[in-house]
């Protein structure tokens, strides 16, 4: 698969070096120097370009016409609806991962936004936090039920 990650911070790198692991290609745009300095440290098999992703031109350089996915995965709410927006409306990305920052932003990433994945971190500590009370309040209801002790 071809794959577009816009962001060079540690989740566009994580995922670049992950993603190129897995035998994808991969190509990685940020517009800050020493973001784009730190991503080319994960060696040749990640493309890595300097350009303001938000800009039509840059995402044209970076294989946006030719990609399976974009991950908008920036520091930026509004730079990643843009790039989102951009990738759907005007290259037709089959798919394309939005990264919420701001809980509170998640309601717009959607697929009028051109997102068709949106990734919430504080969300999904959230969800994980909620299951791991809802399993030890079950594994306490089994223990006092059943008198079932667990190590």
């Amino acid at each position: 698969m071809k794959v577009v990650i816009t962001g060079a911070g540690s989740v566009g790198r994580y995922m670049a070096e992950q993603l190129s692991n897995s035998g994808h290609t991969v190509r990685i745009v940020d517009n800050d120097a020493e973001a784009v300095a730190r991503a080319r440290a994960i060696g040749a098999s990640v493309e890595v370009v300097q350009g303001d992703a938000c800009e039509i031109d840059t995402l044209a350089r970076v294989g946006c016409r030719d990609a399976d996915v974009v991950a908008a995965v920036t520091g930026d709410d509004e730079d990643n609806l843009v790039i989102s927006l951009l990738a759907k409306q005007e290259f037709g990305v089959p798919r394309v991962v939005g990264r919420v920052n701001n809980p509170k932003n998640e309601w717009m990433f959607n697929d009028m936004w051109g997102v068709d994945v949106s990734v919430s971190t504080p969300h999904l500590l959230t969800g994980l936090v909620e299951e791991a009370i809802r399993s030890e309040e079950h594994t306490s209801e089994l223990q006092s039920r059943f008198g079932i002790s667990y190590a």
